[in-house]
């Protein structure tokens, strides 16, 4: 039986590149992935509720959050799965 490589950590898997191409941006050569509470322009944010995520539609920008990561220089991944609405 395989195994999923990311041990199911992913809601949506994608590659948001960083939005400065500098090789001297502080972040510049490293990855990450933003929580399922973030918006991402063209992807539903579904707060860890499948119900919430079926019913809305997809972000019309993206969170300063992650722009502001971006910018440093990072590439984002995905969005991961959390705590239904992040109750926890």
């Amino acid at each position: 039986m395989a195994r999923d490589p990311d041990y199911g950590a992913f809601t949506d898997k994608f590659v948001l590149e960083p939005t400065s191409s500098a090789h001297d941006q502080p972040l510049h050569g490293l990855t990450f992935a933003v929580k399922d509470i973030f918006d991402v322009e063209g992807y539903v944010t579904g707060f860890g509720n499948p119900d919430w995520a079926r019913t809305h539609s997809a972000a019309t920008s993206t969170a300063p959050a992650v722009l502001a990561v971006l910018g440093g220089g990072a590439t984002c991944v995905g969005k991961t799965v959390m705590d239904e609405m992040a109750y926890r």
